[in-house]
């Protein structure tokens, strides 16, 4: 008998919303008229942003959630992760497609492979 993995998610910290609060403000100083008002609607997506995008581990795998839609790598197809220079993270299938995952660096993959419950493998540990 198998316990269900916990669903984690990782996403962006609230204090992103902070630089869409001063970006919101410093769009008052441009609105003169109600035509410019739409100059708001680009805090507006920056905070449909932060909210939306997500990387989701659960039973059925890693989900990347984008503001428009998400894609799914199941934890059976699942080959590795592939770390760009940039620093970007990538589920890598067994067909060698890739997924980026949002929110998810190089820098700070704990939480990932914590929340992979031991069916993600640690780069660090492989190159050690």
């Amino acid at each position: 008998m198998t316990t269900a993995m916990p669903r984690t998610v990782i996403k962006h910290s609230a204090l992103a919303y902070l630089i869409v609060a001063f970006t919101a403000l410093c769009c008052t100083a441009v609105v003169q008229s109600p035509p410019l008002a739409l100059v708001y609607l680009l805090p507006l997506a920056g905070a449909l942003y932060i909210a939306r995008t997500a990387t989701v581990v659960d039973d059925q795998g890693l989900h990347a959630r984008a503001v428009l839609g998400s894609q799914t790598v199941g934890w059976h197809e699942l080959a590795g992760l592939r770390l760009d220079r940039s620093g970007a993270v990538y589920a890598v299938d067994s067909g060698g497609g890739q997924l980026k995952l949002p929110c998810v660096r190089s820098t700070r993959l704990d939480p990932l492979i914590a929340a992979g419950a031991g069916r993600i493998p640690d780069p660090a540990a492989a190159t050690g």
